[in-house]
């Protein structure tokens, strides 16, 4: 009996229906997805120490989330005064005030340098388009503020059942393989975890490392020149440090961007700060990234580079983020097929 038109029409309206709704869940779950995959990584070394002691991972991860946490507000309890968060303070209209004065005698010093620069008018783009970007980021913050809040109860539930249930998983779609693959798919699978879990604990390794080395040395520059809210920069820094290429150029964006808005900060601590970006982001190019993260994904350099462009065409900052490990695991996908077609011509 031939299906009615009613019920081809209903069937193709049911497929619109869930493609929209699985495209809206990837979009919502996506960040903390990886975000989740990011913690549990991080964890795994700690986990395994624990499960060979005799704990099941669920209550590992329970555990280590736990000290995780006890440890983070301690820190924050004894942590010496020059390192607490300091308050940003000031109305919206003080804030911009402080910042338009930096920018006017910031463009003043450039002329008497450089005169050239007196028709680009420097002060003027950029006190525009932060005044346009002040205005989106308030429109927009409520929303910003619920995502936050929503991720941040989401990652440690996602990452929870990663832990307690990613292996069983991974043993169930290895179980569907045919026998003649069943080898190779789980060859594929180890690859894959080891590559990614490498790379993503390294990387987590590195950015808290560049954190640790920008709050050293504005330490260190504090006893020169005022240095404040030492904290907070190195934070930002240190996480935006995830981001391949572009993430210290937007960490020392926004130190630059938060002394200028001090108008009682003299021009030298600005200089100051991005001498110590520039330095902590050579210590970590030539030190730290190499010694963190050396063999952990085998990629060429420019496929590094367009995997990267195509990752942040994409998806943006988070196509950053991730086109690394899934390249890397593209790869080890397609090694892996190409190592069994081989065999089988034997």
């Amino acid at each position: 009996m031939r299906p009615s038109w009613v019920g081809l029409l209903f069937g193709a309206a049911a497929a619109i229906v869930a493609s929209i709704l699985l495209v809206l869940a990837i979009r919502v779950l996506l960040v903390p997805f990886v975000a989740s995959l990011f913690l549990a990584y991080l964890y795994q070394p700690a986990l395994e120490m624990l499960q060979r002691r005799g704990m099941d991972r669920g209550r590992a991860f329970l555990l280590i989330l736990t000290a995780s946490l006890i440890v983070l507000s301690l820190l924050a309890v004894v942590a010496p005064s020059w390192l607490r968060l300091e308050s940003l303070g000031g109305s919206t209209q003080t804030f911009a005030q402080r910042l338009d004065f930096q920018l006017d005698a910031l463009e003043r010093r450039i002329e008497r340098r450089v005169p050239m620069f007196r028709a680009i008018q420097v002060h003027e783009q950029v006190s525009g388009r932060v005044s346009a970007f002040a205005e989106d980021f308030v429109l927009h913050l409520p929303a910003l503020i619920s995502s936050f809040i929503l991720n941040l109860i989401l990652v440690p539930f996602i990452a929870f059942f990663m832990v307690r249930d990613g292996r069983r998983l991974r043993r169930r779609i290895a179980a569907l393989v045919p026998n003649r693959y069943f080898e190779m798919a789980l060859m594929m699978f180890y690859r894959i975890d080891d590559q990614i879990g490498g790379y993503l604990r390294g990387r987590l390794i590195e950015c808290m490392l560049v954190g640790l080395v920008q709050l050293i040395m504005m330490g260190i520059a504090g006893m020169i020149v005022p240095q404040p809210q030492i904290l907070v920069i190195s934070v930002v820094c240190g996480v935006t440090n995830l981001i391949p290429y572009a993430g210290p150029v937007i960490g020392g964006a926004f130190g630059v961007f938060l002394y200028m808005s001090d108008g009682s900060l003299p021009i030298q601590s600005i200089w100051a700060l991005i001498i110590v970006i520039v330095l902590a982001h050579l210590i970590d190019n030539i030190i730290i990234a190499p010694a963190v993260l050396s063999h952990n994904v085998n990629l060429h350099p420019l496929t590094v580079a367009l995997v990267l462009i195509i990752g942040g065409e994409t998806l943006g900052v988070l196509g950053l983020l991730i086109a690394i490990p899934v390249a890397s695991s593209v790869k080890v996908i397609a090694q892996e097929f190409y190592a069994n077609y081989q065999a089988q011509l034997r």
